[in-house]
Formats: structure tokens, sequence, C-alpha cells
């Protein structure tokens, strides 16, 4: 274990300290509610995770905007203001072990299932995301704003509830990461618009 010290020392990132160096991924649990609320479960499977002694625990992927930004119907949300008492709740259960704990925020894009949302998936362009999938729709310069606006709200949210760190989930084929590929950014840029906003 000498080898290894460094990972129960404390470590300071920008203002927030962490009383050691382990953290906890993200990991999908499928305790959400149905309507995205924050189960009971939830609470008691991360509060068992600060007991353990992690440095930082980082929830599950939460949806910026709902329906189109859902991958599943179990998935937690924090698109609205009705999701801050369990959130809230959460994060002081989470502190009183000295552990802190971030939020993952995610719009699943052409990863949503049209079956589930019920309106055709979004995305850096119509290329369906995978084999078979449903072809979304492709995303106009002022839609991408509006979605720039959700992870604002979100993250607003996220601060105003407690979380001390926040994570952009862009990764696994999810919305920021379909601007990121070759696969499916084929986004033409023309000079009738800017980015600048």
């Amino acid at each position: 274990m000498n080898q290894y010290k460094k990972l129960f020392e404390p470590i300071t990132i920008r203002n927030m300290t962490l009383d050691n160096r382990l953290v906890m991924a993200p990991m999908g649990t499928n305790f959400g509610e149905q309507n995205g609320e924050m189960n009971f479960l939830h609470m008691n499977y991360y509060e068992r995770r600060a007991k353990g002694g992690d440095g930082l625990l980082i929830v599950e992927n939460a949806c910026v905007k709902y329906p189109e930004g859902s991958n599943g119907t179990t998935q937690l949300r924090i698109d609205a203001d009705n999701y801050i008492p369990r959130l809230y709740k959460l994060c002081e259960t989470i502190h009183q072990y000295g552990t802190k704990i971030a939020i993952q925020l995610n719009h699943a894009g052409a990863s949503a299932m049209e079956s589930l949302i019920g309106i055709q998936p979004v995305s850096a362009s119509a290329t369906p995301n995978k084999a078979g999938g449903a072809i979304p729709h492709a995303l106009t310069v002022e839609e991408i704003y509006s979605i720039a606006d959700d992870y604002a709200a979100a993250a607003k949210r996220a601060q105003t509830i407690g979380f001390d760190a926040i994570e952009i989930h862009a990764g696994y084929s999810y919305l920021i990461s379909q601007f990121l590929s070759p696969l499916t950014f084929v986004f033409v840029i023309t000079n009738s618009f800017s980015f600048e906003k």
C-alpha cells in the first residue's frame, strides 16, 4: 500500500478539497422514478459509497432536456426545478460523510429512442447513431444554442442544489460526442451564419 499512499492524501482542485483521491465514476443504476426523479434507492446506493470513504462521487447522467434528451425511462432529470428537493437531500446526505459530490449532465441526442421519447431524436446531422437507428433531426444553429442554454440552466440548478462539481457527458455516442465524431458530424458551415451569439 505504500506505493499508493498518494491515493489517500487530500488534493485541492481549484476551491474543492477532496479528503482523498478515490473517485467513483458515474454509473447508471436504473433506480430513477418513471418521471426522472431521484429514488430513495439512489439515496441508499450513493450513501453507502460515501460511507466507504470515497473522496468524490459522480452521480450518473442526468437529462438536461426532456423528452428529446432522455436516454431511458429511469434516467435522472435535472431539466426543471421540481427535481431540486431530492437532489438537494442527496447532496446533504453525502456531505455529512465529508465526501464531495458531482453530477453528470447529458443530452442523449440520436441515442434517444423514438419509441420512448415519442418524438424524432435530434443530432449533429441526419445520420443515425447506429445501424437501424432512427434518422435524427439535424439541429439548426438556433436549436444548438437552445440546448446549450439547457446545459447552462441544469448547471445552475446543480450549483443551487449543492453539488461540488459538474461533469459534462461527451462520450458514448451521446449528443456532444455526435458533434465530435466524423461518423455523425456532417454539419455544413457556410457564410450565411455565425456561431457567435
